[in-house]
């Protein structure tokens, strides 16, 4: 064999060899990052769980008629596991020609099988007699999904009258019910 032909068998050897050290690299990489994405996924849904809570929850969205206006709520709320209350809603009521939108958080929770109460405080609304700041009170009925008996909600409550201003989930006496013409609230004890 040639001097020549001995030096590009070597190269090409040197290069398949650098192929196949690149090749087994980028597996081990991304090997490595396919480790750690499923570690992150892991870590977040971790978090997802602890930040959902494990305790008594209300959660969903409904809309019902009243008064020739229509309003939809959403809510999310959780007892976490030190026991307190993290969660959200908004309101949307239009009608008249016009729309106004509230939304609160909800720190307060009270679960009594398919029922739950919930109180909490403004944080943003374009009602006037509801500024921010301005505590709020609700219930839900969750009859379940698909059944004759509509889930059913009580309206927003603003605990801020005489004789009202110790009303939160844990005092709220019996209100009207509206029943919900979409959507569907999810209870759990």
């Amino acid at each position: 064999m040639s001097h020549q032909l001995k030096i590009k068998i070597m190269k090409t050897k040197k290069i398949n060899l650098c192929f196949l050290v690149l090749a087994t690299g980028f597996i081990f990489i991304l090997c490595t990052c396919t480790k750690n994405d499923k570690l992150t996924r892991d870590l977040d849904s971790s978090q997802a769980v602890l930040k959902s809570g494990n305790g008594p929850s209300a959660n969903g969205q409904g809309s019902y008629q009243h008064d020739g206006f229509n309003s939809h709520i959403a809510i999310n709320a959780h007892t976490m596991p030190n026991g307190n209350v993290q969660g959200i809603g908004v309101l949307t009521r239009s009608g008249n020609g016009s729309t106004k939108h509230l939304q609160f958080d909800i720190d307060c929770l009270l679960v009594e099988g398919n029922v739950a109460t919930m109180s909490g405080t403004t944080t943003s609304s374009t009602f006037e007699l509801c500024p921010v700041g301005t505590p709020i009170v609700f219930r839900v009925v969750d009859n379940g999904q698909g059944g004759s008996d509509p889930d059913q909600f009580t309206g927003i409550y603003l605990p801020i009258d005489e004789g009202w201003d110790d009303w939160d989930c844990n005092n709220f006496p019996e209100q009207y019910l509206f029943n919900m013409e979409q959507g569907n609230i999810h209870v759990n004890p």
